[in-house]
């Protein structure tokens, strides 16, 4: 596994630990990241859970196929949320590589409320559509927070923060 990543960083700047991270705007711009990706944790472990705990109602614990089929549609938010955590340790070590991946994630997470916000809306369900918006909503302020951290964390001043006042 170490040879992958030393040509990794080889490749990528953003691989490697930030010249700014002596900096307390990029060790901040970092903890605020690991927060936001930390957040993307949660989101997903709720999102398995949620999609276990429907399965009883959808029937999918009665057959082989759709125990298998929830099995697999469960395994992607805990996959995500795996993939988030393994940021956590390069955001603390000032590492821009952890935000670009916290965006990712993220907008997979948008993309799937766009569908769930339009099924909401096709069906007339105004409690899944305002879910699917709000999620929309949150993932997107987080991708734009997750940008600037990473501009940050790089020794770019790409705007404040939440909470700045520099």
């Amino acid at each position: 596994m170490r040879g992958p990543r030393r040509r990794l960083r080889l490749v990528t700047a953003d691989a490697r630990r930030s010249p700014a991270a002596h900096l307390p705007g990029a060790r901040k711009a970092a903890a605020f990241a690991a927060c936001l990706n930390g957040l993307l944790v949660l989101l997903s472990l709720a999102g398995s859970g949620w999609l276990l705990c429907k399965g009883v109602g959808w029937g999918a614990y009665g057959n082989s196929f759709g125990f298998g089929a929830l099995m697999t549609a469960a395994a992607l938010p805990s996959g995500m949320a795996i993939g988030a955590a393994s940021t956590l340790p390069q955001l603390l070590q000032v590492i821009p590589a952890g935000a670009k991946v916290g965006r990712s994630l993220y907008s997979i997470i948008f993309a799937l409320a766009t569908t769930v916000a339009g099924e909401g809306v096709k069906g007339g369900e105004v409690e899944q559509a305002a879910a699917g918006i709000g999620t929309m909503l949150i993932c997107a302020a987080a991708m734009t927070l997750l940008k600037r951290a990473a501009a940050r964390m790089r020794g770019e001043h790409p705007g404040p923060l939440c909470g700045d006042r520099d």
